[in-house]
């Protein structure tokens, strides 16, 4: 029987157009090690008197606040495609919260550097947008098929690439936090040179990882994901990279 560590809590960050509800299977299977919290920004698919947030920064502003009313002492940050630039820049300002931050999980995404949605059309017809965000499998399959879902999400999917079309990485200190970094092998909104090259932006890189699959690769990979995870991050004994991904980061 697994023994749930209430000192420890896991933040997932969703993907654009997701909320605190997305990957419900990987949120299960992480709830049996530690609680989890989904976030759930302002003004996503409810009432509500304060706006959605319309940029990372905004969104970064959101996780922390929830963060530091936290009970727990320590917390995982688990972010996914445009989360995990919103985890990324969570992290760079971890002195703003009081819980002790003790990993961070960046999924199907590229590096902070690299990061742009210039595939995307945004100026065009709502049907244009969705087809073109589909062609990259950056939008779940059941919102395509389902008018009800599609109709639900796609305001704030289309707000969230506004807001992260504008988002412009600031350099700075790579991060002293345990980092994990995950990308699909056949990714096309996220190739793996560019998912390596997140390695530039830690001090402290403990792993890469890639799965077979496209952007939404984790619904496929659900109990390897979820041992990563919850396993224990040790700065001392960092995981090594596969020597293929490493003959392709020096290409970049």
């Amino acid at each position: 029987m697994t023994v749930i560590d209430s000192e420890k809590v896991c933040v997932f960050i969703p993907f654009a157009g997701g909320s605190g509800l997305s990957f419900e299977a990987l949120r299960r299977a992480v709830g049996d090690y530690m609680p989890v919290i989904g976030v759930t920004y302002n003004g996503r698919y409810q009432k509500s008197v304060t706006p959605a947030p319309g940029t990372v920064e905004a969104m970064a502003n959101e996780v922390i606040a929830l963060i530091d009313n936290l009970a727990a002492r320590e917390v995982i940050v688990f972010g996914y495609s445009l989360g995990a630039i919103v985890a990324y820049e969570v992290a760079r300002r971890k002195h703003e919260f009081g819980t002790r931050l003790i990993s961070l999980v960046v999924a199907a995404c590229r590096a902070p550097h690299l990061f742009n949605c210039a595939q995307v059309t945004l100026d065009e017809s709502e049907e244009v947008f969705v087809q073109t965000v589909s062609r990259f499998g950056a939008i779940p399959d059941f919102m395509l098929k389902h008018s009800a879902a599609k109709a639900r999400m796609l305001p704030s999917l289309i707000k969230d690439f506004h807001a992260a079309a504008k988002y412009r990485h600031i350099p700075g200190e790579p991060l002293d936090v345990p980092m994990m970094v995950l990308g699909g092998k056949e990714d096309p909104f996220a190739p793996i040179q560019d998912v390596i090259a997140w390695k530039e932006h830690s001090h402290n890189f403990v792993r890469l990882e890639f799965f077979e699959g496209s952007h939404f690769f984790l619904t496929q990979h659900i109990p390897a994901i979820t041992q990563l995870i919850t396993e224990f991050v040790s700065p001392a004994a960092p995981l090594p990279v596969s020597s293929q991904y490493l003959e392709t980061s020096a290409r970049i």
